[in-house]
């Protein structure tokens, strides 16, 4: 399994937004959604999602206190409701600086979840040749 592609969608009134049907069905259920260190979000599915916590669990407490407080004290159970859509809490939201628009991206074991703003700034900085170095160095 492995998330790719770039989906734009809309938050409603009610913090009700589309998950885009071409990650649904990998998805499953139930999945999980939590923020990261930079202004976005990371959707998992449950399986990953409790490999993600397992290794958590395995730091030493000393390391892991304020990291588990952030990514798992954010964390959202997400059911899909009949129409396709989840909720996101507003703590998740104000994180990610998501006002309206939303782009669900593929990115392999995780679909990230930027402000549509904060999505075309990254695009518009992106430092194409340190990619291009990094690919080298991988051979990809």
């Amino acid at each position: 399994m492995s998330f790719v592609g770039s989906y734009t969608h809309s938050i409603d009134s009610k913090k009700r937004v589309f998950v885009p049907s071409k990650f649904r069905d990998e998805l499953g259920e139930e999945f999980y959604i939590t923020r990261k260190f930079d202004a976005y979000l990371s959707i998992y599915t449950a399986e990953d999602w409790e490999a993600y916590v397992d290794k958590i669990s395995k730091l030493p407490e000393a390391d892991a206190d304020e990291f588990q407080d952030f990514i798992l004290g954010a964390a959202q159970k997400c059911v899909l409701d009949a129409s396709g859509r989840i909720i996101l809490e507003d703590r998740l939201l104000k994180h990610a600086k998501i006002d309206k628009n939303i782009v669900f991206v593929g990115a392999v074991k995780q679909i990230r979840v930027w402000s549509v703003e904060v999505w075309k700034e990254r695009e518009k900085n992106r430092n194409y040749d340190k990619m291009r170095e990094i690919m080298r160095q991988y051979g990809l």
